[in-house]
């Protein structure tokens, strides 16, 4: 049986954008100030960088879907600048290292939709793994289809 080791996080994703429509509907509720891992073409927000990993300081309302192969430095760094937001990220292997050590570690919720999420410049129909959400300082989405889990230290 073939297991997912995590080998998936190439850099072929990491143009990977995040679908416009649940961008609007995210942006709604949080009206999000600053997007993280973004170039002048596929931002999100008036501010974004694409040299996240090199800020030392950061405010409220960040939104970050990072390039795969840097995710696990981007959601250090987003945990330890970031004072609210939320991030995007594949979840169908949450026994990694990622998860068990960075994000289950800092994020108050994960929000897993039902269904995949469908990202923009990927060719094909959706993606091969199902997508969460992962929120610090903010309330959960109010998304409607899917499962909140909230987490506690």
């Amino acid at each position: 049986m073939k297991g997912n080791d995590g080998t998936g996080n190439i850099p072929e994703r990491d143009t990977w954008e995040t679908p416009q429509g649940l961008w609007d509907d995210l942006d709604k509720q949080y009206n999000f100030k600053f997007d993280c891992c973004a170039s002048h073409s596929n931002r999100k927000t008036i501010k974004y960088t694409s040299d996240f990993l090199s800020l030392n300081e950061m405010q409220n309302s960040a939104w970050m879907n990072p390039p795969f192969s840097l995710a696990s430095d981007m959601f250090e760094k987003f945990f330890s600048i970031c004072f609210s937001g939320v991030a995007i990220y594949r979840c169908d292997n949450m026994e990694t290292a990622i998860w068990q050590e960075v994000i289950l570690d800092n994020a108050d919720w994960v929000f897993i939709p039902k269904g995949r999420i469908s990202y923009e410049g990927k060719e094909g129909k959706g993606s091969r793994f199902p997508s969460a959400l992962i929120g610090k300082g903010v309330p959960p989405p109010n998304l409607g289809n899917g499962f909140i889990l909230e987490v506690k230290r």
